[in-house]
């Protein structure tokens, strides 16, 4: 009978001690469950404005990067920043901009409005007497005035330049017919579009310089 007794009291205590172990283990694992959340939380609120700023930084570098090649422009052009922006704009959208905005300064200096001596208009330097009615055909431009407008020079020139260099598969030979067969034309094209790339590079390299560690 005694050893009843002692028996069921063992019992009660051992299922005691389980049901307390028991407790501990799911109040340890609470605990580290609200340890992991705040951690994580944190982690996340942390992300949350990491995130955003270097999303921010890197608009904000390359907006810097297209003011430089702007500013390049703005030293070689007398042309107010409005219609050098617009250039530059029209440029983009060729997915060729270096070399646009190159033979725009070669020809122009950045003047939508020049005609040269030779009767060639605009950025781009088209010459309405050979290219103006397969432009108007291809639907490029309507009128010879289009080709002292922006967008529509550019567009233009593209198409002009692109013509010559299906028949040449050369850039150099495309560019020397494009100006009429003057030898040096290509060479200084291809100089101002690398003086180009070096304003656009040196300003990522700031960039990249001022991104802490």
């Amino acid at each position: 009978m005694l050893n009843d007794v002692n028996n069921q009291c063992t019992n009660v205590n051992l299922k005691r001690i389980t049901m307390a172990q028991y407790f501990v283990v799911i109040l340890i694992g609470l605990i580290g469950f609200a340890l992991v959340y705040t951690a994580t939380m944190q982690g996340g609120q942390a992300d949350a404005e990491y995130f955003p700023s270097f999303i921010q930084s890197s608009g904000n570098e390359q907006a810097a990067t297209n003011q430089a090649v702007l500013d390049w422009m703005a030293k070689n052009s007398a042309m107010p920043a409005q219609v050098l922006a617009k250039i530059y704009n029209a440029a983009a959208e060729t997915g060729n901009m270096d070399l646009i905005l190159a033979i725009c300064l070669v020809e122009s200096n950045f003047n939508p409005h020049l005609e040269s001596d030779k009767g060639a208009i605009g950025l781009m330097g088209i010459m309405p007497d050979i290219w103006l009615e397969e432009l108007k055909s291809q639907g490029i431009v309507r009128e010879k005035e289009d080709l002292y407008k922006v967008s529509g020079n550019i567009a233009a020139g593209v198409y002009v330049l692109a013509t010559y260099l299906s028949e040449t598969n050369d850039l150099r030979k495309a560019l020397t017919r494009y100006v009429g067969g003057a030898s040096w034309y290509a060479t200084r094209v291809f100089q101002a579009q690398k003086k180009i790339e070096f304003a656009r590079r040196s300003e990522q390299q700031l960039a990249l310089a001022s991104v802490p560690n």
